[in-house]
Order: C-alpha cells, then structure tokens, then sequence
C-alpha cells in the first residue's frame, strides 16, 4: 500500500484540535502507510487552509531551512505545550513559496532532529508543490508528553501564543521534578550527613501521638520507637535521613538556611517603618508555633454575643491564617534560600512563600467556590513534609487548605483573600477589616474586665478553645507553642475561673468555652 491514499475526515483526527477548530471540519487528510509506520500526511489544500487562517500557540511557518534552528526551537516549545507544528516554505505572511531539498538539506535536518532531548518522535513530512520542484517541509509533534520537559541544543523552550522563548527556571525545574514523580522531589531526596543526634525526639514522639489523638494514623501504628516513627512518616529509610526528616524535626539549621520564618508589623501600608520584627529559626513545627502568638498580639480582637455569651474573634479568623502559613510552609520550594514571610500592614496581612502553582491552576481562578479548588487533586511539591504536617494535624484537610481559608473568611464576613503567583512567589494576601469605631479588645479592656487576671499563656489557651470547640490538650499544644505541663494547668485555670469546660468522654471528649 505505499504510497497509497486513503481519504480521512479531519473531524476524527482530534489529536491537532486547536489547530482544526480554526478550520471546517471537512478538510481532507490522507492516511499513508510506509513500511510498517502510520502517519498523516497532509496535502496542499490543507496547508493552504492553514496558511490563510496564519500562525498560532500550534502553528509557525518558516521561509526556509535557514531559519532551521528557531523552526526546532519552536518545535521545543509546542512539545513542553500542547503540540503543534512548523511548517517551512511559508512566508510569515501566509504566502506558500516552498524549497529545493537537497542531500544538504536532509543531512541538516537529521542533525537538528538528533539534537533533542530526550529523544523524541517527530513527524517530518515533504509535500510537493504543483507544478514545481520545490517542496514544503511539515514538523508536526504531540503535547503533553510525559516525558516533558524536552531541550533543543541543551535549552528548553517554552510557546506563548505565537511568540517562543527560553523555558525559565523554575518552571523546568518543576517540570522536572513533575516527570520524575517522587524521586527527583526535594524533600525525598537523601541527607547522607543527617543522623539521629540531629532531631528533635521529642518533636517525633508529639508527632506520632497527635496522629493518633486525631485518628489519622490507627492504634497499632504506636511504638516509642522513635527509629520506627520515622520509617513510618518516611523521612528514614534504609537507615538514611532525607531533608523532610530535617526540616520536619531538626535541631541544627547550619545547611538549612530557609528553615525560618520573617514575622513583620508595619506601621500604614508600606515597609517604611517596622512596629515588630522578628527571624525565627526552627523546624517547620517550631515555627507554626510562633505564628499564632504573633498574630494575637497584633491583631484586633472583636467581639460579639452569642445568646448570653460573649464570643470573641480576631479580625481575621486565626484558623485561616494558621492555615495558609502551614500551606505556605509544606508547599514552599525548599531548594531555594528564600523563607515564608508574615506581613501586617495596617490594611492587610500577606503570606508568603517561594514556590510557583501548578501549570493548570491559574491564580487568577482560585476564588471562593471556585470548581478548580472543588476538582483537582492535591499534588504537593513537598509530598512527605504535607503528609507529615497532615497526620500531625498542622495541616486540616489534606488538599483543602486554599478552600478552608475561603471558607473561614466567608464565615466570618471578610473579603475573600487574593492568591498571586509571582516571579517564583506565592502570596495571599487577606484584607483586614475597617474596626475603628466598633472595636472590643478583650486583651486590653479596663483592668475590671475578668480576662485582665488571666496570663498570656491562659489568654492564648482560651482564645484557641474559642476558636475550636471541642479540641482536646493534646491539639492546643502545637497551636500556643507551650509544653504539655503548662498548657494543662492553663486549662485547670480556665475551668476554674468558669472560662473552659471538659465535656465528653477521656479518650474522645475535648474543651469548650462558656
């Protein structure tokens, strides 16, 4: 059958339907089988068809193959994107003009083809014009290939509508790491220098308990083998640490520059002048415990009744602050010196965090409600460190972080908070009410005001228990930063003073505020 046609209709060739949605459904393709390949060739009336409809995000046209090299650096980027191809013997106007193939043409093509990386199929195709001896020569190339990212002479490419350019960085990098899966992941990667002496035992020992407390891992996982707790989350495996295990419960932060958060209060809207400023260096459980602290200090507390009790609330809800800072740290991309950074301003807090979204999560559509936090999967690029923030329960909702803050700052009638992507920065930023007028701070009414008698500690504890009713000691623990001890006798305290209750049973009951 070489060389044999057979008519196609191109409304069942689906594999080009950017391009084709461009054109009528009708246009005719023919199936050609030489040896034992099967490809689309594609004669002149379909090209003349492109040509008039001009160049797109798939689709580039190049006079000749002197222009050979950005044909394929083109080539490059439709391969990182959705596919495509590039045509040459078409002026960027449209006008069909073809080329003369010779045996230096061809061997300067295999050259170019060889030069891909990693090797790749593509579709080359010489259609002869009428009545001439010059031919157009069509690449043509699928998208979204697994093995993506692809070089061309050692640079990745990327294609934005009909412009081409060198892939950045980070978006390589996180390609990457993409086609990898988990074994090209940061916090997976080996630490052959880390030993035990360098963790924190107590921190793994609270891990495995609130795993437990929590129900996120079962009865029989518990051990006080703190070697066994860690092949569990595993950060440890074949006796070898890897960087989740010291970022997650570290001690010594010497290689581990970014294991700190920037805490920040701006007097007015600007960074002209500091009220605090604070660098605190931990592992990510350390450093989870300074945020609330320092959002209670220098946030506003509001208050309102509930039926014949009081309830108060920050200005910003304290879950979805707590929230984003937990995300910010799982999702940041640790292989960078940057760290995540709180900032108050007098008009709003920002996170923030160095890291990028997914491709096929555009900032701009992470919105309350939107389908795209309903719909997609929770890929996070910091797997193992996410999975151990989960069990532990830093983190609520395994994939639901983006839709627990909305949710909270819907509850609390605020504007739903702003997420940008970048320059490599992740942000969110929530906007802070306008309380002037109406404002009730229990921390600072007049000294008549029973919470004055409380500490700071006790005043955190009960704050907290405001905040989530029903949580049990071991769950306040992480959140106020404070050992078990004191946080207990905080809570005796309270139930003393007719601030806090017990209510249910040892094993599942938790506090609540009166």
């Amino acid at each position: 059958m070489t060389g044999e046609g057979v008519k196609l209709d191109i409304s069942a060739m689906s594999k080009r339907a950017t391009t084709q949605n461009s054109l009528n459904s009708n246009k005719i393709l023919y199936l050609c089988i030489c040896n034992t390949t099967e490809f689309m060739a594609i004669n002149i009336d379909y090209i003349q068809q492109i040509a008039e409809n001009h160049e797109g995000v798939d689709v580039e046209f190049k006079e000749t193959t002197g222009q050979l090299d950005r044909g394929m650096e083109t080539l490059c980027g439709m391969l990182n994107g959705n596919g495509g191809m590039v045509i040459f013997g078409i002026k960027n106007s449209g006008k069909i003009v073809g080329q003369e193939i010779g045996d230096k043409t061809t061997r300067m093509i295999g050259e170019a083809l060889r030069r891909f990386e990693p090797s790749v199929d593509i579709r080359q195709q010489y259609i002869p014009l009428t009545d001439s001896e010059k031919y157009l020569i069509v690449f043509e190339v699928d998208g979204n290939n697994p093995d993506r990212p692809y070089s061309y002479d050692g640079r990745p490419y990327q294609r934005h509508d009909s412009v081409t350019s060198v892939m950045p960085h980070d978006k390589h990098s996180r390609m990457i790491m993409h086609r990898g899966g988990l074994k090209y992941k940061w916090d997976t990667l080996p630490n052959e220098n880390l030993k035990f002496e360098d963790l924190d035992e107590s921190r793994i020992h609270w891990a495995i308990r609130q795993a437990l407390e929590l129900g996120r891992l079962k009865d029989g996982a518990y051990t006080r083998d703190p070697i066994a707790i860690l092949e569990k989350f595993k950060v440890l495996k074949n006796g070898v640490y890897s960087n989740a295990a010291a970022v997650l419960f570290g001690k010594d932060f010497f290689h581990y520059h970014n294991c700190i958060i920037r805490l920040a209060c701006f007097r007015g809207i600007d960074k002209r002048e500091f009220i605090d400023n604070q660098q605190i260096e931990g592992n990510i459980f350390d450093l989870l415990n300074e945020v609330t602290p320092f959002f209670l200090k220098h946030l506003s507390v509001s208050s309102r009744m509930e039926g014949m009790y009081r309830k108060d609330e920050l200005e910003v809800p304290i879950t979805a602050l707590r929230e984003c800072c937990a995300n910010a740290l799982a999702h940041m991309d640790w292989r960078k010196t940057a760290s995540v950074g709180v900032a108050i301003y007098d008009d709003r807090i920002e996170i923030e965090n160095a890291g990028m979204l997914p491709e096929d999560i555009p900032a701009t559509q992470l919105t309350y409600g939107s389908h795209i936090l309903d719909s997609h999967t929770s890929e996070p690029p910091n797997e193992t460190i996410a999975r151990v923030m989960y069990y532990s329960g830093v983190i609520e909702h395994w994939g639901r972080g983006l839709s627990l803050i909305f949710e909270e700052c819907e509850r609390a009638g605020l504007q739903q908070p702003k997420v940008t992507d970048e320059r490599g920065v992740v942000r969110v930023t929530f906007l802070r009410p306008n309380l002037l007028g109406h404002r009730n701070d229990p921390i600072n009414d007049p000294i008549n005001d029973p919470i004055n008698l409380l500490s700071d500690v006790e005043k955190n504890v009960l704050h907290i228990v405001k905040e989530h009713p029903g949580i049990s000691r071991i769950s306040i623990i992480p959140i106020v930063g404070k050992s078990e001890a004191t946080v207990k006798r905080a809570l005796k305290s309270l139930g003393e003073m007719g601030f806090v209750e017990y209510r249910g049973s040892k094993k599942t009951g938790g506090y609540f505020s009166l």
